[in-house]
């Protein structure tokens, strides 16, 4: 960067800290002003500072039961909308369930379909918000339970640890929403007698489209639809906002929540932004329905709030029957096109014909929000870097990898004229294929912080031990490579012991790939360096052979067990740890 650059970038810097300093100053002044506006809006802070800290709470004290039980959902797609909306309804963030689908359809989990269906009952489960603020938020006076759960929470936070922190956190998390809720009353109340809302009567066709807007836009500053949905709903509770436009801003709040899947699929891949694609489609597609349905829905509402014996002026609890209503509605109709927009998805993201070699293909940021796909991410990208290993490894004992891995190598695969040009050294591919990836595996493992159990961290132990094993291999196979370039011409007095040695590696390579135990791995070398070893004094008394060759040998051989033992040891500590983990 030049020094005119960065100057530039340093001013630009400047002149928005001072906005966001003028900003703040005014909106300052602005609260200070106006009491019932500075408890209104302290009301929505409180709201979603306890929907954050609730979302979090959850998700320690599921330690993981919550993703293996959406992530086995998605095998069938009526159970997947249902285990969906319940989900929702049980952790009140439509959010956190979009951002776990997308975590399991990036890491390969589930199927795009079942995440589809997944996503259509986390819509459907954000309508139970709006039935628990307009039965229980707007009746009763939820400041006197908030503060001692605030209390318990604040004192759990500090003083507790592991699940019982978990649970302190659950009820900060309460009480804030419930103090949040009280105080957005307060607020509206005081606005009763100086502002109000009655212009927004939306008689006329092009202002429904603009009430949708403002709910839309309320949810993306928000960030969240319950938010919209509680202000809406205290709006027309206090009489400050009419009936039909509160409906119409409930169906832009419902588009709105679409900001966060899109969001989340930005630094995501490709199956991540698939399923964004189908969140956007579905809930606009609803929204275009309810919106043109908007009079015949409320009608039905009316009707339905008759026979379940709502009071008429009960305007809360109709507009929680309409947001579900018109999400059903939405299931109804987009139930039977999950497959046709599956693939046209597929179609209009595909995946990218081919990744930079050193690009991790699994390691999606979206992984990171579920132990599951993350540990499943991470063990993808590591049977990758392994088999990159393999064929580098093969490549130190100059053999191709087809003569190797798949099928047992023969004896004529390493009597074969050995062109020293042809092979490229080890040390280059590890640094243009291996140590990238596994930098990338080292930063992602880091980057998990989501509860895992014993075994999952066991697991990903396991996982980093191996690479790391695999890597130990490499690097004495560039050893091992170096001499045998150097010896590989046919008159060489070391190319039979070379032969041997390098049919030997490539018949354990071989096992290992095909996952045996680490003692039959290493046998074929070890009975090779006996032989040698016998051979060498021989050839020393009879001289028939250099000392300074016979050296050189030996080294080769150290080296090539040193690698077989490393990958041995690979083998072994996965199986300690697979027996560990097991249940006895």
């Amino acid at each position: 960067m030049t020094r005119e650059a960065a100057l530039g970038d340093r001013q630009r810097q400047g002149r928005r800290r001072h906005l966001e300093l003028l900003g703040l100053a005014a909106a300052a002044a602005l609260l200070l002003s106006r009491p019932d506006l500075a408890t209104l809006a302290a009301g929505l802070g409180l709201f979603l500072w306890g929907m954050t800290l609730l979302e979090g709470a959850i998700k320690r004290l599921s330690g993981g039961t919550l993703d293996h039980w959406l992530h086995a959902s998605t095998r069938h797609t009526g159970r997947a909308i249902g285990v969906g909306a319940l989900a929702t309804a049980l952790v009140q963030s439509s959010s956190l369930v979009t951002l776990l689908a997308m975590s399991f359809v990036s890491a390969g989990l589930v199927t795009l379909p079942g995440a589809i269906a997944l996503l259509f009952g986390a819509n459907l489960g954000t309508t139970t918000g709006a039935w628990l603020i307009a039965t229980f938020g707007l009746r009763f006076d939820l400041a006197q339970y908030a503060m001692p759960l605030l209390a318990l929470g604040l004192l759990g936070q500090y003083r507790l640890s592991g699940k019982l922190a978990g649970m302190a956190g659950l009820l900060l998390g309460i009480g804030l929403l419930f103090l949040g809720i009280d105080f957005m009353k307060l607020g509206f109340e005081a606005w009763q007698d100086g502002i109000r809302l009655d212009g927004l009567a939306g008689d006329r066709a092009w202002h429904w489209p603009l009430l949708v807007l403002l709910g839309v836009i309320a949810t993306v500053v928000m960030q969240s639809s319950h938010a919209t949905l509680l202000l809406t709903l205290t709006a027309l509770a206090s009489g400050q906002l009419p009936y039909l436009p509160a409906l119409a801003i409930a169906i832009g709040a419902n588009i709105g929540t679409t900001v966060t899947a899109v969001i989340g699929a930005l630094p995501a891949g490709v199956a991540a932004r698939r399923l964004a694609g189908a969140h956007v489609i579905f809930n606009l597609a609803t929204a275009a329905v309810a919106l043109v349905l908007l009079v015949p829905l409320a009608w039905l509402v009316d009707a339905i709030a008759e026979v379940i014996g709502l009071a008429a002026t009960a305007w809360p609890l109709k507009l929680a029957l309409f947001h579900t209503l018109f999400n059903l509605l939405g299931i109804v109709l987009m139930l039977p096109l999950i497959p046709r927009l599956a693939e046209w998805l597929e179609q209009r993201f595909p995946e990218p014909a081919r990744l930079p070699l050193t690009q991790a293909r699994y390691l999606d940021p979206a992984s990171l929000n579920h132990a599951d796909t993350a540990v499943s991410a991470m063990e993808q990208e590591c049977r990758r870097l392994e088999r990159r290993a393999y064929h580098l490894l093969c490549n130190a004992i100059l053999m191709p990898s087809a003569e190797v891995i798949g099928h047992p190598p023969q004896p004529h695969s390493v009597a074969a004229p050995i062109e020293r040009e042809a092979w490229p050294l080890v040390n280059t591919r590890y640094h243009e294929r291996i140590k990238p990836l596994l930098t990338e595996i080292m930063a992602f493992q880091a980057r998990i912080d989501v509860p895992l159990t014993e075994a999952q961290q066991q697991h990903l132990a396991v996982l980093q031990a191996r690479s790391l094993r695999m890597v130990e291999a490499v690097r004495f196979g560039e050893v091992l490579q170096r001499s045998l370039l150097r010896h590989s011409a046919r008159v060489s007095p070391l190319r039979e012991a070379h032969d041997d040695l390098r049919l030997a590696v490539a018949i354990g390579l071989n096992r290992l790939a095909e996952q045996e135990d680490g003692q039959t791995i290493a046998a074929p070398l070890e009975e090779v360096r006996r032989h040698w070893q016998d051979q060498l004094a021989k050839r020393l008394r009879e001289h028939r052979l250099d000392p300074w060759l016979a050296s050189t040998l030996m080294n080769d051989l150290h080296q090539a067990s040193r690698m077989m033992a490393a990958l041995s040891e690979r083998d072994a500590s996965a199986e300690r740890a697979e027996n560990h983990t097991s249940p006895q």
